[in-house]
């Protein structure tokens, strides 16, 4: 995933949604160094200041913390943060929609639970 310049979403934003990939992903851990801006200004093609937006949105969420002179580190528990977020997310929104669909259909439980088992083994 990349940014996408023809979104009507926000660029700051989805430079941080991808921050928060690398971080949920474990590619980016707690007490690691981000990318200065400067690499990823370059890397994404994007003006600084649209970086650091992003930056100060993930500090001001707590899952990045700025070291004078040094840049924007992951904080220690930014991964288990994001996990609990998205877990909830999931659990409130994702499941129950997906529940509400397989009805529509007329997929029972039990061929929706065959589904989902096939697809987890197929990741």
């Amino acid at each position: 995933m990349g940014i996408n310049f023809d979104s009507e979403r926000a660029i700051y934003l989805q430079l941080a949604d991808l921050i928060r990939e690398a971080i949920i992903s474990g590619e980016l851990r707690g007490g690691e160094a981000v990318p200065s801006v400067r690499q990823l200004s370059s890397q994404y093609r994007l003006n600084p200041q649209t970086i650091l937006n992003a930056t100060q949105l993930l500090v001001n969420e707590g899952l990045l913390e700025k070291r004078r002179g040094r840049g924007y580190y992951v904080t220690a528990p930014a991964r288990e943060s994001l996990q609990a977020a998205g877990y909830k997310s999931f659990a409130e929104q994702t499941l129950p929609e997906l529940v509400r669909q397989a009805k529509m259909l007329g997929i029972g439980r039990e061929r929706l639970v065959v589904l989902i088992e096939k697809v987890y083994e197929e990741e």
